[in-house]
């Protein structure tokens, strides 16, 4: 009999996961599934950047390799760091209420 979990530590926190038997079966059951859909998503990762990039007129990123933000750039991020680091969150739109 496989057992399906087991429970491992990360520092202080103790964290139930499936157990590497269990996994690997369901691997094997699978027949590849998992890495047939990961590898699918790279592709299509890839696909929506290449596409983006013709869509943009293809422009030239070899004028990216040597970018240097300016100081008020560099301020800019600063700031948004500061912020970041004092309030501990990322601010984001409201969501709407669902009804």
């Amino acid at each position: 009999m496989i057992r399906n979990f087991n429970f491992e530590t990360n520092g202080r926190q103790t964290v139930k996961v499936f157990s590497a038997s269990y996994s690997k079966e369901y691997h094997q059951m699978l027949s590849g599934m998992v890495e047939r859909r990961m590898r699918a998503s790279v592709l299509m990762i890839g696909s929506i950047w290449y596409s983006a990039w013709v869509d943009a007129g293809q422009p030239d990123l070899k004028s990216l390799i040597d970018y240097k933000p300016s100081e008020e750039d560099i301020k800019m991020r600063e700031e948004d760091l500061r912020k970041w680091k004092e309030e501990k969150k990322l601010s984001a739109r409201p969501h709407e209420a669902q009804e």
